[in-house]
């Protein structure tokens, strides 16, 4: 037995097709596929000479293409199958720019790309880009050797879908290849575009290729390295093997723990020499023999070489290679890999478990395996919360579908917000020893504000938790937004507001709300930042709004790794209040982006936020943006800014907008008068004072600060600045004191 890591495999089905050639194009004379299945191209929007030298006695003429003329082959599922080849022969008389003899490919503008290009690139060199299926400009390129102008060049594209490689062949020889998931995405998963020789682009009208082409086809397999030099020396329609041994690589054995008898497909792919199996060895592995070799396979046939599989007590995954010998007049040996693996135990668990409000909760644990026993050796906790949760290992859990909860209790310690953390269950599955399991649980916040600054005069903290800001540069008050917010301050592109860093204003969970009226939509401004980019972009961290150089509302978020993660919520209007809120949910790893009180944008995926202070501790700028707030200056006026450590709800949001952050928190500036005069009537007095919209004032006047009279209890705030006349001085008053509070 051969015990390996877990590997993600393709399904794979033992009767899979033989590799096919879909489609050839000789260009000879025209652009007719001479498989006569069906794939003729056209000659579109300019010139193609047929007729012209070929690339040798075996492919006969070929085709030129002098100006902006190409041959479309209109869209086909077989054109890009999963795995594939595409061989050609080329004579590029120039290197400038990208220039592609051959292309199958969809380009989704902004969102995705698919498909696979052959380029003579800008560089001077052979490329074949591939489609990964990711956001506009992934595309994944092997790049090869300098092209050779004015030379005949045989070129070959290869995709296994089953090992995930790419290769590009040069003259017969690999010149790239590479292993990895997520190179390849096939033209016509999104849109369906035009197969092109001669030129490039999802329409063919751009990346033409100037020079030569001859002797192009496509299969549906990626072909071994035999097959395409002998294509490179005969001709596609000479220069496939007779007979020709086919069967995948790789195939996928389905075990089920006891002695198993297994047939492999074994294809002839020959057009009129007959296959024989002479031997097919496993090389002395224990678990595998071979039973049965097939007879002769006539062109075209398919039998099976019969294998048998012994667990011999073993469990987990199992592998070996086999090694096959026939008549193959290219490839007299193959191996091929066979693999399967027996599950016993197998553990079946949900991945998330949530608590909710509760302390306690349960998971249930199910062993799936046929006939062991599933043991839990241990639980561990990680993440930031580890310490708030505690569980033991349940008793063994019986096979066959056998259940067993693990206990886990939260203990908040005194802490309010959501509480995360990964439980790691470690057991005797043979194939996936540990689970992971993601762990929520939450208490209401009390007081979600973590800072509040009105923005009417300076950067003071209204919250009252001291996070106070310096300015710098030059601020002139304005105008608020509304009544509820009072006033506001003028960024000149220039200034700004520095809070020295705290954790506590880069929270796991937050909420930004804000009022923005820009002047401006010039390169990226930003209203609020507090970000961390290390380094250049080795990593970055924290969150930004930005006016951005495209005229759009943006909120970005750094995710710890290089780039950040954008979100748009729409274009900016110039010269309007505008209110903003942007927020982030740890436990659904949402983020969401708000526009005067509704959803402009949200995005749920993995890995989205992490927090300034991860690595460095940069201050929180208001007006500006960058690390140190020595860049995108924000040009206009903004207002009443609240930063939350929780992710609030729309409705919470829209009341902010409407109330201000005062307003929605109950939370008030310092109670302080700010005027005392006579007037405006003989014998009266009116007093002044900052103050909390929808909130109402106890107002009291006193001649000697002993006692009290209540001139008024049920006062009703007009915004963040409230007068109240007293209409019943005593006549003959000298001295008179008066103080302001909340019911």
């Amino acid at each position: 037995m051969k015990t390996l890591s877990i590997i993600l495999i393709s399904c794979l089905t033992l009767g899979s097709a033989h590799a096919k050639l879909i489609a050839h194009w000789p260009l000879d004379t025209d652009a007719v596929d001479a498989t006569g299945n069906g794939y003729d191209g056209a000659v579109v929007n300019g010139t193609v000479n047929f007729g012209e030298t070929g690339a040798n006695a075996n492919t006969g003429t070929s085709a030129s293409f002098p100006d902006t003329g190409r041959i479309d082959v209109p869209f086909d599922e077989a054109l890009n199958p999963g795995s594939f080849t595409v061989a050609l022969w080329a004579n590029a008389a120039s290197s400038a720019g990208f220039a592609s003899p051959v292309t199958s490919r969809d380009d989704v503008p902004g969102t995705s790309v698919h498909g696979y290009i052959l380029y003579n690139d800008s560089a001077g060199n052979w490329n074949f880009w591939s489609g990964t299926g990711g956001g506009q400009g992934a595309w994944h390129q092997s790049g090869g050797p300098v092209v050779a102008l004015n030379t005949w060049t045989h070129l070959a594209i290869s995709y296994d879908a089953v090992t995930e490689t790419k290769s590009l062949w040069v003259n017969g020889v690999i010149a790239a290849t590479e292993s990895s998931p997520g190179l390849y995405s096939p033209n016509g998963t999104v849109e369906m575009e035009a197969f092109h020789i001669g030129a490039g682009q999802d329409n063919g009208e751009n990346f033409y290729f100037d020079g030569q082409i001859d002797d192009v086809g496509v299969w549906d397999e990626a072909l071994d390295g035999a097959v395409i030099q002998s294509i490179m020396d005969n001709g596609i329609s000479s220069g496939l093997p007779d007979p020709a041994l086919s069967t995948p690589n790789l195939v996928a054995l389905d075990l089920d723990g006891t002695v198993q008898s297994l047939d492999i497909p074994i294809t002839n792919d020959g057009q009129s020499q007959s296959l024989s199996i002479s031997e097919a060895t496993f090389d002395g592995d224990a678990n595998f023999s071979v039973t049965t070799l097939p007879g002769s396979i006539a062109p075209g046939g398919t039998d099976n070489i019969t294998i048998s599989f012994d667990p011999i007590g073993g469990n987990g995954e199992f592998s070996a290679d086999l090694e096959i010998t026939s008549n193959d007049s290219l490839t007299p040996v193959r191996t091929i890999t066979v693999r399967g693996a027996i599950h016993d135990p197998m553990l079946v668990s949900d991945l998330t478990l949530d608590l909710g409000n509760s302390t306690t909760g349960s998971l249930t644990i199910t062993n799936s395996g046929a006939t062991r026993d599933l043991n839990i050796s241990s639980l561990e906790f990680s993440g930031p919360d580890a310490d708030n949760f505690e569980a033991s290992p349940p008793p063994a859990i019986n096979a066959g579908g056998g259940t067993e909860n693990v206990n886990i209790t939260f203990d908040p310690q005194g802490q309010d917000g959501t509480f995360t953390a990964t439980l790691a269950i470690t057991s005797d599955d043979p194939l996936v020893p540990v689970t992971l399991v993601t762990l929520i649980a939450t208490v209401p916040v009390a007081n979600p504000l973590v800072a509040w600054w009105p923005l009417d005069a300076d950067g003071t903290d209204a919250s009252g938790n001291g996070f106070d800001g310096t300015i710098v540069g030059s601020l002139v008050p304005a105008e608020g937004a509304n009544a509820a917010t009072g006033g506001s301050l003028t960024f000149d592109g220039g200034s700004r507001i520095d809070v020295p860093f705290d954790q506590a204003l880069n929270p796991t969970d937050f909420t930004i709300t804000m009022w923005a009226n820009a002047n401006s939509t010039a390169g990226f401004a930003s209203p609020i930042t507090s970000r961390d980019d290390v380094n250049a972009g080795v990593s970055t961290h924290g969150f930004i709004i930005y006016n951005d150089n495209g005229g759009n509302w943006n909120f970005w978020t750094g995710d710890g790794n290089p780039g950040w993660d954008t979100l748009s919520a729409g274009p900016v209007s110039i010269g309007d209040w505008t209110h903003l809120a942007i927020k982030y949910d740890s436990a659904t790893e949402t983020k969401t982006f708000y526009v005067d009180g509704q959803v402009a944008a949200t995005d749920t995926a993995a890995n989205q936020y992490s927090q300034n202070g991860t690595v460095e501790m940069e201050d929180l700028h208001i007006g500006a943006g960058a690390d140190d707030g020595n860049s995108f200056f924000f040009d206009g006026r903004i207002d009443d800014v609240g930063l939350f450590r929780t992710a609030l709800s729309e409705e919470d949001i829209s009341s902010i907008m409407m109330n201000g952050v005062g307003g929605f928190t109950g939370a008030a500036r310092d109670l302080v008068i700010t005027d005392l005069s006579f007037g405006p009537g003989e014998g009266q007095v009116t007093i002044t004072f900052d103050s909390v919209s929808n909130t109402t004032y106890i107002v009291e006047r006193s001649a000697d600060l002993f006692s009290w009279d209540e001139l008024t209890d049920n006062l009703a705030s007009t915004g963040e600045t409230t007068t109240f006349t007293d209409l019943s001085l005593p006549a003959g008053t000298t001295k008179v004191f008066y103080r302001v509070r909340r019911p």
